[in-house]
């Protein structure tokens, strides 16, 4: 009989422990990712679509969603703007930024922002010099390789993930295709407000 007072006693306080335990879990729509590292190395600054020199700083104090790609890309890159612009109207919420990185050392400033800007004029666009690019894109585990050209247009197969970027300048997450408009905008609501 003092088995069985044991038995209950433990088992009524594994089950206190659950329930006391049991904090709601908030369900997001992005893998989440635990960067110690800021978004872009210390030491880079570049020039942006926006900005003379747009660097870590320049994310500070907003969600940040990123997207690598490049301006002649016939498929991806404006499928994944067209919704992010669609994301951005939805909100219209100054507390996020979006930031295009190209992959192309071809895609000069003028060509970035016009293709930028032709999604939405807020977006921001940056051209990474090659040895910085190589190094982001190896940091963040981009994908990014030439495939082929054709005449002077190359093209590219690379990740067609959008990240995000906290706050402090972190990433904290990524999606992963299918890219989804209301996935994003519920989880954008919920970490701005």
């Amino acid at each position: 009989m003092n088995k069985s007072y044991i038995l209950y006693g433990i088992a009524f306080i594994l089950l206190v422990g659950i329930f006391l335990n049991d904090e709601p879990k908030v369900k997001t729509n992005y893998t989440k990712l635990y960067s110690e590292n800021m978004f872009l190395e210390d030491n880079v600054r570049v020039e942006s679509t926006k900005s003379k020199i747009f660097d870590n700083g320049s994310l500070k104090d907003k969600f940040t969603l990123v997207f690598f790609g490049y301006t002649s890309c016939p498929d991806f890159c404006p499928d994944t703007l067209a919704r992010a612009n669609n994301i951005f109207k939805k909100l219209d919420d100054s507390n996020i930024q979006l930031l295009f990185v190209s992959i192309d050392p071809k895609d000069d400033l003028d060509v970035i922002k016009k293709y930028v800007e032709y999604f939405n004029k807020d977006f921001i666009g940056v051209s990474i010099n090659d040895k910085n690019i190589k190094k982001l894109v190896k940091k963040t585990g981009v994908y990014a390789k030439k495939v082929s050209s054709t005449g002077s247009i190359d093209f590219y197969d690379h990740t067609g993930a959008i990240f995000l970027i906290n706050r402090d300048s972190k990433l904290m997450g990524l999606y992963t295709p299918p890219i989804k408009d209301d996935l994003i905008i519920s989880d954008l609501k919920r970490i701005i407000h």
